[in-house]
């Protein structure tokens, strides 16, 4: 079994706690959901949206920490790509008035930083590491 650096385990666990803290933001939000739609439809359907777009942000964050576990050659540049789509969608996400989005947008941001370092480079490059 390999060793996995330090830095990447906590990347890893600040994706993972990223997309477990906007599921609660989903959670915590389904009765505000059903309180809009009998106040109003087109509030109704909004937030419903929002929880749609909260799920895409999800699935972003968890695929992240997937592929960080996964140490394949793609794995990094593949993270970088998800990454910068994930700020890009936290950056909207917090336009809309979304106040959590605000972690995940530093965890990404700190994501595309530490990925960039030489070590962590080497660490998904080579096989024997």
């Amino acid at each position: 079994m390999q060793k996995i650096p330090i830095s990447i385990g906590i990347l890893a666990l600040i994706q993972s706690f990223s997309a477990i803290f906007l599921l609660i933001h989903v959670i915590i939000s389904i009765p505000f959901i059903i309180v809009a739609f009998f106040d109003s439809a087109e509030l109704g359907f909004l937030a419903t949206f929002d929880t749609i777009w909260d799920w895409i942000m999800i699935s972003i964050h968890a695929t992240i920490a997937a592929a960080l576990f996964a140490r394949k050659k793609w794995a990094r540049n593949f993270i970088l790509f998800i990454s910068g789509i994930g700020l890009i969608f936290g950056l909207i996400n917090l336009a809309a008035g979304n106040t959590f989005s605000i972690l995940a947008i530093i965890f990404d941001i700190v994501t595309i930083l530490n990925l960039r370092r030489k070590s962590v480079r080497a660490w998904f490059v080579d096989e024997t590491f």
